[in-house]
């Protein structure tokens, strides 16, 4: 049945529907590819094998799977039970040194879709562009204190609330709207052929939202230079700006100021209670 892009819808929902072409965005729009590779990167710059990581909103599995084969042991949860079932079925052919485990549950209820999982259980965890389709923290923050061992470094990306590329690009563009949407208390995110409500924050806020259990120890922005993906189309003319603009971000990323003003703020967190890893 084909969707409604006026249709506001919930987020599992959404990704049930978009499971199946979800895989072919990285390849369609080069700023989501830039992101992903850049998250995958901290990931292996913060974990090292032999760990036990939780990953919050894993979708069809690639990060946590990349991990399994350096010799992690993963966990990974999803809302969408589409998104799920194709993560097993891609962790089934891949060469693990490691171990992969997904489990349907929403961030927000860390506690009931993990409750077999001992306290501290886990070494540390990350979430890539998903804690933004939660409406508050204290699930997630909640959830995560009582998982991750003291000490335990969660990385996580959520969409900013202040975007400097698309500040530029409204004023440019004489479309003033794009950037004060994020403002909103929520925004609504095509996907696919449907939406669903995101919510932004700024990195103070996002900080805020795992306080106290959580202290921030690193924060950038991603992207700070390139646009928001859903630039993609207009600079497809244009390849080699967007790799030229890809390395730049790389370096800027977590300059003062800058690193505020990215498209989604990077952060990693540390678990209170523990010495510093």
């Amino acid at each position: 049945m084909p969707g409604n892009p006026s249709r506001v819808v919930d987020s599992a929902a959404a990704y049930d529907r978009y499971a199946p072409g979800y895989d072919s965005l990285l390849s369609e729009n080069r700023i989501n590819a830039h992101m992903r590779r850049a998250m995958m990167a901290f990931e292996r710059a913060t974990f090292r094998p032999g760990q036990r990581l939780l990953e919050v909103g894993c979708g069809t599995g690639d990060e946590a799977i990349a991990l399994a084969v350096l010799g992690c042991d993963v966990v990974g949860m999803d809302p969408s039970s589409e998104m799920i079932r194709i993560a097993r079925a891609k962790a089934a052919a891949a060469p693990l040194r490691g171990t992969v485990r997904f489990v349907a549950g929403y961030a927000r209820d860390l506690d009931t879709a993990l409750g077999d999982e001992d306290d501290a259980s886990f070494d540390g965890g990350y979430s890539s562009f998903a804690l933004s389709y939660e409406k508050g923290l204290d699930g997630v923050r909640d959830g995560l204190s009582r998982l991750l061992r003291p000490g335990g470094v969660f990385l996580a990306s959520a969409m900013n609330r202040l975007s400097g590329a698309e500040w530029v690009l409204s004023l440019a563009s004489i479309h003033p709207s794009l950037s004060g949407r994020r403002l909103e208390a929520s925004t609504p995110h095509k996907v696919g052929s449907v939406r669903t409500n995101v919510y932004c924050r700024t990195a103070s806020e996002l900080a805020r939202g795992f306080a106290p259990g959580f202290q921030v120890i690193n924060l950038r922005g991603l992207p700070v230079v390139l646009p928001p993906p859903y630039a993609n189309r207009p600079l497809l003319r244009w390849p080699t700006l967007i790799t030229a603009l890809g390395r730049l971000d790389a370096h800027v990323g977590g300059w003062p100021i800058l690193r505020y003003l990215g498209d989604h703020n990077v952060v990693w967190l540390r678990r209170s209670g523990g010495p510093p890893r």
